[in-house]
């Protein structure tokens, strides 16, 4: 169960990572502001990417240490 809903989560920041991306790809900023903001949100995005990825790994670990 755990692992579909974060699988789920992390295909719905993948995918929101990739549309900011494309619409950075086509000029869609219109200032150096809005490409500063979206260049923000796609750090933040693939920060909580790699969190839900080591979750799973630990998850996955049944050595894992938890912090």
């Amino acid at each position: 169960m755990a692992d579909s809903v974060l699988g789920s989560l992390r295909k719905k920041l993948r995918k929101q990572m990739n549309d900011l991306a494309d619409a950075m790809s086509v000029g869609s900023c219109t200032d150096y502001e809005q490409y500063r903001q979206m260049v923000g949100m796609i750090e933040g995005l693939a920060w909580a990417e790699r969190e839900i990825l080591d979750l799973e790994e630990k998850m996955n670990d049944p050595n894992a240490k938890w912090d």
